[in-house]
């Protein structure tokens, strides 16, 4: 039996995936976008699961499948080598603890014979399988053995929208990303160019806020790194208070906001209207 936040059959199942997509000549660089389409995820969610970061849902490797008229079962990870899961078949299941119900996957298999003691069984009550030690099962019929279980404690952040917030101006930042989060995104507050361009190395995101000024350094060549990643079409929004001083040039925003789609807020910025904008581009209402 697994239970484990971040189960290495997850690596496998993406890498299967992947190999899937590969047969049905989806490139490499579309496949994120392919995998958001059919599952309905952010760019970063899509970003996470290919690469084995984020746990599969059984009803999530299912539509992939399905997508490719492919039997679901060759997507599954390490069970399908193991000789004990032979004539167990996977299905999503409540683990009952207590008065706890936790979200799992159980491989479940054939009816219990006379006698058997497993360490889990289930029982399906009005379509649903219920996961249970098998003292409470003495109570229901046609208990099942079950030979693996896989929980999958809910990481809320894997499931919003991961949004780069990049000021050199740590309360400046620190506010937005704050505001970001109570309205229902995950926000990485990011204190200068530097750190943005290291985070850029290992991670996407669904959408940028950046200052324009960093010193003597404008955001032009950060905005031009964020159109060439694997995510070239995230919102950007670029946030500045030096129109009006001078220091920053009008011209050389206006051609960055003409060339890469790029929205632009003066500071102060109003945080409802600016999250109002960033919902839209990201088609959340």
């Amino acid at each position: 039996m697994s239970n484990a936040g971040h189960s290495p059959d997850s690596v496998t199942v993406a890498e299967r995936v992947r190999e899937l997509m590969s047969r049905h000549g989806i490139g490499k660089r579309q496949q994120t976008t392919e995998l958001c389409r059919i599952l309905n995820l952010s760019f970063s969610q899509g970003h996470r699961k290919l690469r084995g970061n984020s746990p599969w849902t059984l009803a999530q490797i299912k539509k992939v499948a399905q997508a490719f008229d492919e039997p679901a079962g060759q997507l599954f990870g390490a069970q399908l080598l193991d000789p004990g899961m032979v004539g167990a078949s996977a299905q999503e299941a409540l683990l009952c603890v207590s008065a706890a119900e936790l979200p799992c996957t159980a491989w479940i298999g054939v009816p219990l014979e006379a006698g058997s003691r497993p360490e889990f069984v289930a029982y399906e009550k009005q379509g649903q399988w219920r996961v249970v030690r098998p003292e409470a099962s003495l109570f229901y019929q046609n208990a099942r053995e079950v030979h693996k279980i896989e929980i999958y404690p809910r990481r809320a952040e894997a499931d919003k929208p991961l949004i780069a917030v990049v000021d050199d101006d740590r309360a400046s930042a620190d506010n937005l990303r704050d505001y970001l989060e109570h309205s229902g995104y995950a926000a990485q507050a990011l204190y200068g160019i530097a750190a943005f361009e290291e985070a850029l190395d290992h991670q996407v995101f669904d959408g940028v806020v950046i200052d324009w000024l960093f010193g003597s350094q404008t955001a032009a060549d950060a905005i031009r790194r964020v159109r060439a990643s694997e995510n070239p079409d995230a919102p950007i929004f670029v946030l500045t208070g030096e129109l009006l001083t001078g220091k920053a040039s009008e011209s050389e925003i206006s051609e960055v906001v003409r060339h890469y789609n790029v929205a632009c807020y003066e500071k102060p910025a109003r945080m409802a209207i600016l999250v109002a904008d960033l919902s839209k581009r990201l088609n959340r209402g």
